[in-house]
């Protein structure tokens, strides 16, 4: 036991701010110093790493890191770190970075207060509406440089549960965000091929959004 202690305890000097431990894994059983070379991979919010040998890791990210690497999804690329392998056999490659990017965090947050709702980029406010009484992020996705995020926005009655909007923030230009649009459901499908953002909502009648993701224009879909 104190040899596994004594170990997590040199890893942490290594590699700085190791991710947390995962909630299914006990203890860190061996960090082994590693190069790997693979196809960035990325989904439900889990970042793997894809070696030409077929081996799949699962990256450790965190906010902190994530600016690295958030722009280079799809492609081939080499990360230094460390290979962790816990007590329950699980493993996971720790990258190590020299230092942080200077970027901006693009982290929204939001004000519900004095009769309206109001939402923050980096705590500059970009949107504000006294006709609905809440929003918040439904969805988010990665692109180059920055993320496109689908914000469900909400007058706290049943007669129309929700409407929706995107917003593009980026880290070298003004936020974008488009008109607010849908039948008032809450309850969207939402699809990513890569190319546009589908946004598909139930009622009577239905209907079908489409968000193009190379030149950032909405469209309902006949």
């Amino acid at each position: 036991m104190f040899k596994k202690s004594q170990l997590f305890l040199q890893s942490l000097l290594l590699l700085g701010a190791v991710a947390a431990v995962p909630t299914h894994a006990t203890e860190l059983e061996s960090m082994i110093p590693a190069t790997l070379t693979g196809k960035l991979n990325y989904a439900t919010l889990n970042y793997w790493l894809v070696t030409p040998e077929g081996s799949s890791y699962e990256l450790r990210i965190n906010e902190n890191n994530e600016p690295f690497i958030m722009d280079k999804i799809g492609q081939e690329i080499t990360l230094k770190g460390a290979i962790l392998t816990y007590t329950d056999n699980s493993q996971y490659f720790q990258p190590k970075f020299d230092q942080g990017p200077q970027v901006k965090p693009l982290k929204f947050t939001k004000n519900t207060e004095d009769g309206k709702a109001s939402l923050y980029l980096d705590d500059n406010e970009i949107y504000a509406s006294d006709e609905y009484g809440n929003l918040g992020v439904e969805k988010e996705f990665p692109i180059v440089d920055g993320k496109v995020s689908l914000i469900w926005l909400s007058t706290g009655g049943t007669a129309c549960p929700a409407m929706f909007m995107f917003v593009v923030a980026r880290q070298d230009s003004l936020p974008l965000i488009t008109t607010e649009f849908g039948n008032c459901s809450d309850i969207p499908t939402i699809t990513n091929n890569k190319d546009k953002i589908t946004v598909a909502l139930p009622g009577n009648p239905a209907q079908t959004w489409v968000f193009d993701l190379n030149n950032f224009k909405l469209n309902e879909k006949q």
